[in-house]
């Protein structure tokens, strides 16, 4: 595929810095740019789960079923018997 595109000073001054310090081609230099905003837009995409997943980060506990309401109650009940020594 041909690409005609028209860049302002400002992309084409970044296009020859990138030329300069890679030594590509303008073809390579979009491939390579399409690469990683590719790569990148698939990062977005994954859903929690299947990174959390992939990561090992989930796991299992055994807890209330309303902890997420009354954390800080059974936060402080389960660091009193911790601590308390009497």
């Amino acid at each position: 595929m041909r690409i005609n595109a028209r860049l302002d000073d400002e992309y084409a001054e970044k296009l020859a810095y990138i030329q300069q310090q890679t030594n590509q081609a303008v073809t390579d230099v979009i491939k390579s740019a399409l690469e990683l905003y590719y790569q990148q837009l698939q990062q977005q995409q994954k859903n929690p789960f299947s990174m959390l997943s992939q990561t090992g980060f989930i796991g299992c506990a055994e807890a209330d079923p309303d902890l997420s309401v009354n954390y800080k109650s059974i936060l402080r009940h389960g660091l009193k018997a911790k601590y308390d020594y009497r």
